[in-house]
């Protein structure tokens, strides 16, 4: 459960630096030193080499420390403070903060290519159905699909899935259970349903939580994740310089 928050980051603050590093995904624990107008200035807790390789513009993730929740929030890298490069650094104030109950995964917009077969159904459907669709968005946690179907025709809540997700030229399997299901509507201008588009037929969304996964798929995820924000910021920045 999410809550959006007016909360922000203070001096004294701890928090989780996440950042892809040569391929994984490394975190970072810091401290909030200085507050600024359009950045914040962090010292790590503990020197660690791993922050010398930072790049300016580089994605991050962040997880601020709150009694009984968590405040998560992305943002990028600006500076290493210092001549070390290893315990002062800056990066920019971060965006979209929002208070979660429990650590969540970050998640992201993205179609990728799912496979799912149904191996313990909750109440009805039969062991064995299989079916695929294109995901929405993904975590290291979970991830939201559509699969083009009516609701009463696809899998329920409850039911234990084997998932097979394909990430560029690799895949992560894992297994699943549905943690909600509702019928896709589409949305137009100020927000009004769009009419289904002919010959299309009815869509279904279908989300899902991980019971097991391997760390080795998660970080598949995670790393994939990191690639697809620096792409999307890489793309805007030229799109930006071309004007």
């Amino acid at each position: 459960m999410t809550i959006e928050t007016y909360g922000k980051p203070a001096v004294h603050d701890q928090v989780l630096v996440e950042a892809e590093l040569d391929g994984k995904v490394v975190g970072l624990r810091a401290v909030i030193v200085n507050v600024m107008p359009t950045s914040l200035w962090l010292g790590m807790v503990r020197p660690d080499t791993s922050l010398a390789q930072l790049r300016p513009d580089q994605p991050l993730h962040l997880t601020f420390r709150r009694q009984g929740a968590a405040m998560v929030a992305a943002s990028t890298f600006l500076s290493h403070l210092g001549a070390s490069r290893s315990r002062l650094f800056s990066i920019e104030w971060p965006s979209d903060l929002t208070l979660i109950q429990r650590r969540e995964h970050l998640r992201l917009d993205a179609e990728c290519p799912i496979q799912f077969t149904l191996v313990n159904p909750s109440q009805s459907g039969a062991a064995g159905q299989t079916g695929q669709g294109t995901t929405r968005n993904i975590s290291a946690g979970g991830l939201q699909f559509r699969i083009q179907a009516a609701v009463v025709e696809t899998v329920e809540v409850g039911d234990e899935l084997e998932v097979r997700l394909a990430l560029g030229p690799g895949a992560v399997n894992a297994e699943a259970e549905v943690i909600r299901v509702e019928e896709m509507t589409e949305l137009g201008p100020g927000g009004k349903p769009r009419p289904p588009r002919p010959g299309a037929g009815p869509a279904t969304l279908v989300a899902l939580r991980f019971t097991s996964i391997s760390e080795g798929a998660q970080d598949k995820i995670v790393r994939h994740i990191f690639s697809l924000q620096r792409r999307r910021r890489d793309r805007a920045n030229r799109l930006a310089s071309s004007r």
